[in-house]
């Protein structure tokens, strides 16, 4: 396809169809590098401040909660917010019950029936899998099927019911309210009118053990006998004791003691276990735990914030304590130790704004094709005149600027990441016109001065994005400026309907304005998580051809010749992108044969949907099986595993209209299976992953059929992205060995050899990762996919394929998102696998998730033809929380704190918040009673433990703020005194304005982090872009000697951070073979991100790792470990047994050392996103680490000031480890020798040079790690455009260098010479990282190789014989050298 066709094409489709969110294209691949101007306009309304509805993870106020015999919970929740359930092990709702995890909502559909409405449901058993609840409103008892929350039966009581207990065994169920008292014999269903005293109907908590029922009423507990007849009615007489825990008291009797029972206590915040006498009126206190606070509990602290009522999990011997106003249910073991928690508190809708702000400004593959801005709006005329200080870099402020409207961060390549950082100081408070943001968006964007509009290039789009959660007036207005800026200025206007508060008369201004804006409609984001996935849609995208992003693999002798396999997508636009892995003859002369009968495509070789073998992890089930357990027949078990995240199932295809009135989304309401409601499409999207159509691509409403293109061939494979293919055949890593420090030694004494051996005839595998969300396994020799394996901590976020608003007239679509996007690394490991009793050599498949996640998965693919899941993390760092899946398919979660806090999360906020929605009328003075709807004090408390000066920061009115103090209240929480008064106010209708706060908790604060379960602190993990090394690690440090018991452990980058100040700054090291905490992380070594540069540091880039199997000669056991990181410094680190220097100075495992700086900050964008190369030099015989810069995720930016260099470091100092600087005082540029113009070695470096560097003009940037060849160093740039207009193609080129002079060697590759930087031109477009084989570089493309510009007449008809126009094949310059290249996958 030629780029004329493709920018054609691009303006037809835009014209046509709505361009929502997918993925970012690879950069230089064209028009896409051109960032979409995006400005996020959010409402600060008042009724912003309002809360959310429970969402798939939270709980609305729950009261009570009890378990089913699966140990998985039941919760009662307040007013009309039904029951929920949970399982237990990943604390999520549990999809199959009811809708969405909720029941008792009167949902026929989903219910089987409407009779079991339910509302302030007080308590809440179970008795033989069925959930019995009160239903205050409808003055009865509900009986729901603890499995699918299918309605039983409604056992109408007649009268308010306040307690409800059940005798197991006797299967009776008592319940008391106002004016009555009943018994129901559950066998039978035959109900007894008991009559009842004063304390039998008003007590709210009631328990039965021992033949006696207990109530509590007004600070006494009361014990009564149980008639033995057939009503079995509570005795009218009563022994009692004084219990001073107030009125409200939660009661449950200990089914092993029947003595014993636990309180609950709203009043007092505090669990209480006693022995009640025999005698019944009296009794002895064993235990007190718990108080008042909204921290996070831990087995050593309990918090409680106004808690109702206690449970039993009979099937595990656990306590539940409804924590009603913190929105949690704890579980404790029988002694009140807690255990874990699950739910958590609704947000207000402003809390949920931040965190999809925040998580659409945080994720790369959004951010690399966005430029954002932010403005809040709510009533007023401030609008926009001009930016007092530096648009271009964010720095001043908007004029105007009102706490009301307010243009806070202009559109510009940093304001994501200016967004992020401020995002939670926003606070809800004021009016609701729709001028204020249209206003606020037409005199930004056709202002003269400060528009972000590049008039020279019209491939860029712009857009206005509202948020908003009411009606608002000022409409007609507002329609006619998004109209005007739509015809005139080209600016689309998306709205986004926000919450359940907005009537019809709102939502048909919404869509009028969309409309008006040329997007149609608007978005409908109901929950928190719909809001993120909807915002994450609308995000600009455009149209590529065939690309190649990833290097080409080559598995060949020199002698023989074998295979070149490529990995290559095509773009869809909203659709998912079609992969395929290529496999081309390659001959021993590193010529290409595009002819040979056994090449092959993948895509073309797919089994049909329904024969592909597709695993999971999915509880529930068994993937051993048949290893094709993820389908249609097991959807309820893979739905919940989809919830993890809160990512919800969309109603795509629907039987009637959907709730905005649209008929789009019956499009194919006749198409078998089609029903309102979500559970054909959870079915659906399980067969769309296998490989069916069912988001109707093709337009006809068969929903079932193959996945095809127009001219009939396979388009189910996924693309291929970032993920490095790798191919693993027969076990053949190194035995011979020279020295007892090196694994292969290790291998040689534990009967390597003989594995190796007996798995000789091994079948030989291609492995690679595609965005589909699966691993794909194929055979090398017929290109069939064996297996596909979609890791359980992906899964979660495949519901993000579904975009509603792409079911079009003309066919349906879908969001093309990143899955499995990382490189696999695989590795021999001798160690007890969980799976196994004893030690074993096992082949390990160690799967990052890339730009998928902060996670990744490990797997025994010893027998490729039953491979077996190990482990599996995942760091949610949205939600603050890590999973975990283990081998045995359970799935584990591990909270901890949020980092970034704003007032309305402090507990005076939450106060008056709920006061507001208590009751509409409360007062709306601002004082500090907290009476009110309105706080105003200088003194708050943030429900973080502990927390002084030191551990935060904070911002007032945009400002770093530093007159405030921290201490610490009798509740342990983290009280704040500023020394201005700060106001919170939840009543929409006042004037009263919220400030401007936000408090920031910085890493390593000794509260951040997982602190119930530290061994998995994987809260500081970024996307996980780095490729681990796997070795051995001496496990005791400084002078182990003894090789033998050292560690097996995987040491990777601690990945992509985005915008997180912390997250991926580090070296983690994760142990392969602890036994009891598989998978813990062994060290996490953390990378200072220097206060010199305003870069947010992390490292996206694999480690360099020198062990004394890659480097012989070397005396230690271990590695040493050189890391780049984003903000150009190089770090050197010690993971060896060396006892010193070599100095005499001590040394420590673990120690760090600065080796050089690069100066990078964003105004010179010396970003370091790419790994680098090492090699031992001929002449110096020193270590040289060879690194590139540049912006990857602006390749084009030609901002003035961008200066990116080519480096070759030496190490002095190696194979030793010695102290050479910290970051602020490290080597820097001027230590190097500028080769810049060198082609004759005449500025090769001295001795007393730390190295060499070569300056890259034109705003030339590296695009991916360099490669060592025989004595040069080869380096893949791009050069941008020099056109005005930004969308044409930019050049790429290889550069090439001797590695230890830093000399132009270009000119003997025998390709044109650029004009700048005298490198040599290959093609346009964006070049992957070059692999060598026969005397040739190989280098896959995203755009298009030029063969008519190779000088050599031979080589340009190979070039134009290949075909392959994706593939750069130019011969490499003579020389010499070692190098430690992919030491770590030893020969797979």
């Amino acid at each position: 396809m030629k780029i004329k066709k493709l920018i054609f094409s691009f303006l037809i489709l835009f014209l046509s169809t709505e361009n929502l969110f997918a993925k970012a294209l690879p950069p230089g691949s064209g028009i896409g590098d051109v960032p979409a101007n995006v400005l996020i306009m959010l409402d600060k309304s008042g009724s912003m401040g309002w809360r959310m509805g429970g969402g798939t993870a939270a709980l609305k106020y729950p009261y009570d909660a009890d378990a089913d015999s699966n140990g998985d919970i039941i919760v009662s929740q307040y007013n009309r917010d039904g029951v929920k359930k949970f399982v237990y092990a990943s604390a999520t709702a549990d999809t199959g019950f009811g809708y969405n995890g909720v029941s008792g909502k009167g949902n026929s559909r989903y219910e089987g029936n409407s009779n079991c409405k339910t509302s302030y449901s007080y308590s809440g058993e179970i008795h033989n899998d069925i959930f019995y609840t009160t239903a205050y409103y409808e003055k009865a008892v509900v009986a729901i099927r603890a499995s699918d929350g299918k309605c039983l039966r409604k056992y109408n009581l007649g009268f308010y019911p306040y307690n409800m207990t059940i005798n197991k065994s006797t299967g009776y169920l008592y319940v008391g309210g106002s004016n009555g008292y009943k018994t129901i014999n559950l066998s039978t269903n035959s109900m007894y009118n008991c009559g009842g005293n004063s304390v039998h109907r008003y007590a709210y908590g009631a328990t039965i053990t021992g033949g006696y029922i207990y109530h509590s009423y007004s600070n006494r507990i009361y014990r009564s006998s149980l008639n033995t007849n057939t009503m079995k009615c509570p005795g009218s007489s009563s022994k009692n004791f004084y219990f001073p825990e107030g009125s409200y008291i939660g009661l449950q009797a200990d089914p092993n003691n029947t003595n014993v029972l636990y309180t609950l206590s709203w009043s007092n915040s505090r669990l209480r276990k006693l022995t009640v006498a025999s005698s019944g009126s009296s009794y002895t206190l064993n235990w007190t735990k718990g108080s008042r606070s909204m921290s996070n509990s831990s087995a050593s602290n309990l918090y409680w914030y106004y808690p109702w009522g206690l449970g039993w999990d009979d099937n595990n011997n656990r306590l539940l304590g409804g924590n009603l106003n913190n929105g949690q249910v704890h579980i404790m073991d029988s002694n009140g130790t807690w255990i874990k928690s699950i739910g958590g508190r609704p947000q207000t809708r402003m809390q949920a704004a931040h965190d999809a702000i925040t998580a659409l400004v945080t994720d790369s593959s959004l951010t690399s094709g966005v430029d954002f801005g932010f403005a809040y709006w709510a009533s007023g005329s401030s609008g926009f005149r001009r930016w007092n200080g530096n648009h271009k870099t964010g720095s001043g402020r908007a004029i105007p600027c009102s706490s009301y409207n307010c243009l806070k961060v202009p559109i510009y390549k940093g304001g994501a990441a200016q967004i992020a950082k401020m995002i939670n100081t926003v606070n809800p408070g004021g009016g609701t016109d729709a001028m204020a943001f249209m206003r606020i968006a037409d005199q930004y964007y056709r202002n003269t001065t400060y528009s972000p509009i590049d008039k020279n290039s019209k491939c860029q789009k712009s857009y206005v994005l509202v948020i908003g959660d009411g009606n608002w007036y000022g409409h007609n207005s507002a329609v006619r400026t998004a109209r005007m800026l739509y015809n005139n200025n080209e600016i689309s206007t998306f709205t986004v309907a926000f919450g359940t508060g907005i009537n019809a008369g709102g939502l048909r201004n919404f869509n009028q304005l969309a409309l008006a804006g040329g997007t149609k409609k608007a978005i409908v984001a109901r929950t928190a998580a719909s809001l993120t996935s909807q915002l994450k849609q609308l995000i600009n995208q455009i149209i590529a051809s065939k690309l190649s992003f990833t290097a080409p693999a080559i598995t060949a002798t020199i002698e023989e010749g074998g295979s070149l396999y490529q990995a290559q997508f095509d773009y869809q636009q909203n659709k998912e992108w079609i992969g395929t892995i290529s496999r081309t003859k390659i001959n021993g002369d590193g010529s290409i044969d595009t002819t040979d009968k056994g090449n092959w495509s993948a895509a073309e070789k797919m089994p049909s949907p329904s024969s592909r073998k597709i695993w999971s992890v999915i509880p529930g089930t068994d993937y051993k099986t048949d290893y094709n357990n993820f389908k249609d027949s097991n959807a309820t078990e893979i739905g919940n595993v989809f919830a993890l995240f809160g990512n919800d199932i969309l109603d795509y295809h629907r039987d009637t209209n959907n709730s905005a009135g649209s008929s789009l989304n019956r499009r194919c309401a006749n198409s078998p299976g089609v029903i309102d409601g979500t559970s054909d499409d959870l079915s659906g999207l399980v067969n769309f992953i296998r490989g069916s159509d069912y988001f109707d691509y093709d337009g006809d409403c068969n929903l079932t059929e193959d996945r095809k293109s127009a001219n009939g061939k396979k388009i189910y494979l996924g693309d291929i992205y970032h993920s490095q293919l790798i191919v693993v055949g027969a076990p053949s890593a190194e035995t011979g060995f020279s020295s007892t420090n090196q694994e292969s030694y290790f291998r040689s004494v534990n009967g390597y050899g003989a594995w190796a051996q007996s798995l000789s005839n091994r079948q030989e595998v291609i492995y690679a990762g595609s965005n589909s969300g699966i691993l794909h396994a194929i055979d090398t020799k017929t290109g069939v996919e064996k297996w596909g394996f979609v890791p359980p901590l992906i899964a979660p976020s495949l519901p993000l394929v579904m975009n509603t608003n792409l079911n079009l007239p003309g066919g349906g679509g879908t969001n093309a998102i990143f899955g499995v996007d990382g490189s696999i690394v695989v590795h021999d490991i001798y160690f007890k696998s969980p799976l196994g009793s004893q030690k074993k050599w096992h082949t390990i498949l160690f799967a990052p998730y890339g730009r998928g996640g902060g996670g990744m998965s490990v797997l025994d693919i010893t027998n490729p033809n039953k491979p077996l899941h190990l482990y599996s993390i995942h760091n949610d760092k949205i939600n603050n929380r890590v999973y975990r899946v283990d081998h045995n398919q359970v799935i584990y979660n591990y909270d901890y704190i949020s980092n970034s806090y704003s007032l309305a999360s402090f507990e005076e906020s939450i106060t008056v918040t709920d006061n507001y929605i208590n009751n509409n009328s409360v007062s709306n003075t601002c004082n500090a009673s907290k009476s009110t709807s309105c706080y105003r004090s200088r003194t708050w408390t943030l429900g973080v433990q502990g927390l002084s000066k030191s551990d935060v920061r904070v911002t007032y009115n945009g400002n770093n703020y530093t007159n405030f103090n921290v201490t610490t209240n009798s509740s342990g929480d983290s009280e704040f005194t500023f020394s201005h008064q700060m106001t919170y106010s939840a009543d929409p209708g006042s004037t009263n304005t919220s400030s401007e706060l936000g408090v920031f908790i910085k890493p390593g604060s000794k509260q951040t982090g997982v602190q119930t379960h530290p061994e998995y602190d994987y809260s500081q993990l970024g996307e996980t872009w780095s490729d681990p090394r796997i070795f051995r690690i001496p496990n005791n440090g400084t002078g182990d000697n003894n090789i033998l018991d050292d560690v097996y452990v995987a040491a990777m980058g601690g990945g992509f951070g985005t915008q997180y100040e912390g997250v991926g700054s580090n070296l983690t090291i994760i142990n392969l073979e602890d036994d009891a905490n598989p998978m813990s992380i062994y060290k996490r070594i953390e990378i200072e991100d220097t206060a010199t540069s305003d870069i947010v540091n992390s490292i996206p880039s694999s480690i360099v790792l020198v062990t004394p199997d890659t480097a012989r000669g070397l005396t230690y056991s271990g590695g040493l470990v050189y890391i780049g990181d984003l903000e150009g410094k190089i770090t050197k680190i010690n993971l060896t047994n060396m006892p010193d220097d070599g100095t005499g100075n001590s040394i420590k495992l673990y120690d760090k050392t600065t080796l050089f700086t690069a100066g990078s900050n964003k105004a010179n964008g010396r970003y370091m996103y790419h790994s680098m190369d090492a090699t031992i030099g001929d002449t110096t015989n020193m270590l040289w680490l060879f690194a590139g810069t540049g912006d990857y995720e602006r390749i084009n930016d030609t901002t003035s000031g961008v200066q990116n260099y080519m480096l070759g470091i030496k190490d002095r100092d190696y194979p030793l480890y010695k102290e050479v600087a910290k970051p602020a005082s490290a080597d820097d540029i001027t230590k190097c020798k500028n080769t810049t113009n060198d082609t004759t070695g005449a500025k090769c470096p001295k001795s007393a040079d730390k190295g060499w560097y070569v300056s890259l003009r034109n705003f030339a940037k590296v695009t991916a790690e360099p490669t060592v060849f025989k004595g040069q160093a080869y380096f893949p740039v791009y050069e941008p455009t020099r056109s005005l207009n930004k969308c044409s193609l930019g050049d790429a080129y290889i550069c090439g260098v001797d590695d230890e002079c830093g000399t132009n060697i270009s000119s003997q590759l025998g390709q044109t010479i650029g004009k700048h930087n005298k490198c040599a031109w290959v093609g346009q477009g964006v070049l992957s990282k070059i692999v060598t084989f026969a005397g040739k570089l190989f280098a896959n493309i995203a755009g298009q190789v030029d063969c008519s510009k190779i000088k050599d007449a031979k080589k340009r008809k190979e070039c134009e014989d290949s075909g392959k126009k994706d593939l750069i094949s130019i011969g490499a310059a003579s020389g010499q050298v070692n190098t430690y290249r992919s030491s770590w996958r030893h020969n797979f």
